[in-house]
C-alpha cells in the first residue's frame, strides 16, 4: 500500500497595478478647458503587448477614452499621452468637481476646482486737462505787443500836455507867451495832422479785425483701448 506524501504548495503574491491620473490645468476658471493623461504599470511585473482601455470621466460623465496597444518596454508603462483640450461635459460651475480614470478594472479620481472667471480690466478714464483760469485783474491788462498807433498817440499827447508846464517853470510866463505867439500857426497845423492820422489808423484797425475770420480747430475723437481678458491659471500635471 502506497502512502501519499504531502505536497509543498508555493505561495504567490498578485502584483497590483499602479495607475496615475494627470490633469492640466490642476484648477481652472468657468471658461477653462481641461486636458488629461493616464498611465498604468505593474512594478516588477511583466510588460506585455496586451492592449489596455483608458476611460476618463468628469463628474461621472464621459470626458475622453482611448486604447493603448501595448506596454512601453523602455518605461514599463501603458501611457495615453496628453489628450487634446476638452470642454467638460457638465456645466462649469464654481466649486469642486471630480475627474476620474478607469483602467484594468480599477478607478482613480482627482478633485478639480473651478473658480469664477475674472472680470475684464476696465480701461482707465482719461484725466481732463485743467483750463487755465484768469484772475479779473490780469484779464483787464491787455496782452503784450498789442499797442497800436492810438496808444502811442495818447502817450505822446500826455507828454505834449506836460511840456508847457515844464517850460513855464523853467523860463517864466513872459518868455513862454511870446514863444507860443510866434509859433501858433505851426502848432495848429501839427495838431490837425495828428488828429487826421489818428482817425485813419483807427478806421483801418477796425476793418482788419472785422475781416479776419477766427480759425477753428478740428478735434479728433479719442479711442478707448479694448480691455484684454485675463489668462487662465497655468498649472503643471499632478498625479
Amino acid at each position: 500500500m502506497a502512502s501519499l506524501a504531502p505536497m509543498n504548495v508555493g505561495a504567490f503574491t498578485l502584483i497590483q497595478p499602479v495607475i496615475k491620473l494627470y490633469v492640466n490645468p490642476s484648477a481652472g476658471y468657468t471658461t477653462s478647458l481641461v486636458q488629461v493623461r493616464g498611465t498604468l504599470t505593474f512594478p516588477g511585473g511583466p510588460c506585455t503587448v496586451t492592449p489596455e482601455s483608458f476611460a476618463f470621466t468628469f463628474d461621472s460623465k464621459p470626458l475622453w477614452s482611448t486604447v493603448v496597444g501595448q506596454c512601453n518596454t523602455a518605461t514599463h508603462l501603458w501611457d495615453t499621452s496628453w489628450s487634446a483640450y476638452k470642454v467638460p461635459p457638465v456645466a462649469r460651475t464654481v466649486g469642486n468637481h471630480t475627474i476620474a480614470l478607469t483602467v484594468f478594472g480599477k478607478t482613480v479620481s482627482y478633485r478639480y476646482v473651478i473658480y469664477a472667471a475674472p472680470s475684464p480690466r476696465a480701461a482707465p478714464s482719461p484725466t481732463p486737462t485743467p483750463s487755465p483760469s484768469t484772475c479779473p485783474v490780469a484779464a483787464a491788462i491787455p496782452p503784450a505787443g498789442t499797442g497800436g498807433f492810438i496808444d502811442n498817440f495818447i502817450a505822446a499827447s500826455m507828454v505834449v500836455a506836460v511840456l508847457p508846464i515844464v517850460g513855464l517853470a523853467l523860463f517864466g510866463p513872459s518868455r513862454m507867451l511870446s514863444f507860443v505867439g510866434r509859433r501858433r500857426r505851426f502848432l495848429q497845423f501839427l495838431g490837425l495832422s495828428l488828429l487826421v492820422v489818428a482817425t485813419l489808423s483807427c478806421t483801418s484797425t477796425l476793418d482788419a479785425n472785422q475781416s479776419s475770420p477766427s480759425a477753428s480747430t478740428a478735434v479728433t475723437p479719442s479711442t478707448q483701448p479694448t480691455p484684454s481678458p485675463s489668462p487662465s491659471p497655468s498649472s503643471s500635471p499632478s498625479c
